[in-house]
């Protein structure tokens, strides 16, 4: 049964270490921010994080130490410039495990996991580094051709930024996006999905929107309503990427004690919103 509770009980009860958390999103767009804000206000810690692209949901949760083992394709923030906390762990801490994969390997090993395969076999990354680094990837040949074996992904939890949900626990689209795919594929194969929204609708209002439905309530275990819940990042149509709120970060976030400041005026006062 879907449950309609704030967000600090959600992640207060659900985010725990270990767990493995897919986080939607990707590209400073449809990320579900304010739920990264409240996992790093309770200073969640050793959590295991997939996303497909991870950007400065990432580079917070990796600054304060929240995440000990990550899974993406890209860490980085588009069109701006690196992810300094990020690559700094990883280059100079070296506290995070990190598993590289290909944007294409990756979704592929969502679809997997949504049907419930073990692994999926895909040709793209053949002749790659990633079949060097990556123990788990396997070159295998079915019917005369070479293919990689990759392990489907499973996460325990999915937490996604939606734009509305009505009373029995449906989830909307604001409208059709391009990433909304972002999404979609790291909740449909996670055991339990978490969804921040814009806000409720009547069921009514539901009635109008049905051909947008996101998820059922049956697949939703979590709602939560937090308005501009994706800021900094962007929400279309309602809100663009920030970005200068954006480029701000990527000055200030380069040493230690600009990162602190960033956190205790942005984070840590539980604003999270312009």
């Amino acid at each position: 049964m879907t449950q309609l509770i704030d967000l600090d009980k959600i992640v207060s009860e659900v985010i725990q270490p270990k767990k493995k958390i897919a986080i939607g999103g990707g590209a400073m767009l449809l990320k579900p921010m304010e739920a990264i804000r409240e996992i790093i206000r309770q200073e969640k810690k050793d959590l295991h994080v997939i996303t497909l692209i991870g950007d400065l949901d990432i580079d917070l949760l990796v600054g304060v130490g929240a995440i000990s083992e990550l899974h993406s394709s890209y860490v980085g923030l588009p069109m701006i410039g690196m992810a300094g906390n990020f690559r700094r762990v990883l280059e100079q801490e070296k506290t995070l495990t990190f598993h590289e994969w290909s944007e294409c390997s990756m979704i592929r090993a969502f679809q997997g996991g949504a049907i419930g395969l073990p692994f999926v076999l895909i040709r793209t990354i053949l002749g790659s580094d990633l079949v060097k680094i990556r123990p788990d990837f396997e070159e295998v040949t079915f019917q005369g051709k070479k293919y990689v074996q990759v392990p489907s992904i499973f996460p325990d939890i999915a937490i996604i930024h939606a734009y509305a949900a009505d009373s029995n626990g449906n989830v909307y689209y604001p409208k059709n996006h391009i990433l909304d795919a972002f999404s979609t594929l790291p909740a449909l194969c996670s055991d339990q999905l978490f969804v921040t929204v814009e806000k409720m609708i009547t069921r009514e209002e539901a009635r109008e929107i049905t051909d947008r439905l996101m998820f059922s309530y049956l697949d939703v275990d979590y709602i939560s309503v937090v308005p501009n819940g994706a800021w900094p990042s962007g929400f279309p149509p309602f809100y663009a990427s920030d970005m200068g709120h954006l480029m701000t970060y990527s000055g200030i976030s380069r040493n230690p004690d600009g990162f602190q400041t960033y956190l205790e005026e942005n984070v840590l006062k539980q604003e999270g919103s312009q």
